[in-house]
């Protein structure tokens, strides 16, 4: 995939919240990715990432997906981190949704360093909000970096595959999904499936990396045109989905 090509073509399309007569997505534009963030919080996510850039400790990594395009299975914390989109305004988007929307149970697929779960927790720290990592060095990791950086003893960090996680019966109905891990377009699409049974119509699903390759765009475009999903969000990197079964079919390409 030409990156920058899907950047150029991205840019020509996205929108601000001009133009945009969806009442949930104007709101989205102009009071939710509009909004300042306090100075509490951004000296927070400082202090996070200035801690992980100068930290060299090596991590073993298991692979249970497409794998790093970068980096090699024995990663230090310092290299790993560069390549960390949640440390930028997407990051920032994770935050302001959970400040904005306030979701109370929440799930994340994919903990790696904790840097994206730490951005949601921060974001609403009375939800309650449950992490999967499947590679064991990284999960030993992260749970002592989100213990260290946690308002709340919220966050429940679980060392599994995402699939195993979905085999357990009785898991909650969850009002936020964040999926950013496997980077594999079929799996993404097997992962939205099987969680259908454990959202509802107002669930907010945050897809990573829908532009990690060719596979992960098409995947990500069949879930826009599926009929389940009313209204669809394109930020470049990261896509929003939401079944709103109330609503006429809706997609939107927004600047972050």
């Amino acid at each position: 995939m030409n990156i920058g090509f899907e950047f150029i073509k991205y840019s020509l399309i996205a929108k601000g919240r001009h133009g945009i007569h969806s009442p949930f997505v104007y709101n989205l534009c102009d009071q939710v990715l509009r909004k300042p963030i306090s100075e509490e919080v951004k000296s927070r996510q400082n202090r996070l990432f200035k801690t992980l850039k100068n930290d060299a400790t090596i991590i073993n990594f298991e692979e249970f997906g497409a794998g790093s395009k970068h980096l090699k299975k024995q990663r230090s914390v310092k290299q790993i981190v560069t390549t960390n989109s949640t440390k930028n305004k997407y990051g920032d988007l994770l935050y302001r949704l959970m400040e904005a929307y306030k979701p109370m149970n929440v799930l994340e697929f994919g903990t790696s360093l904790g840097c994206g779960t730490l951005q949601l927790h921060w974001g609403n720290p009375e939800a309650q909000l449950i992490t999967i990592e499947a590679c064991k060095e990284t999960y030993e990791f992260a749970k002592k970096t989100i213990v260290q950086y946690q308002i709340s003893n919220h966050i429940q960090l679980i060392n599994s595959t995402f699939n195993d996680y979905l085999e357990e019966k009785n898991l909650e109905k969850f009002d936020l999904v964040f999926i950013d891990g496997h980077h594999d377009g079929k799996c993404l699409i097997e992962y939205v499936k099987k969680l259908e049974k454990h959202t509802h119509n107002d669930t907010i699903f945050i897809l990573d990396d829908i532009r990690w390759s060719m596979d992960m765009l098409n995947a990500w475009n069949t879930l826009v045109n599926d009929e389940q999903y009313h209204l669809s969000i394109d930020f470049f990197k990261m896509g929003l989905l939401i079944r709103q079964s109330n609503k006429r079919k809706e997609h939107f390409v927004l600047r972050k």
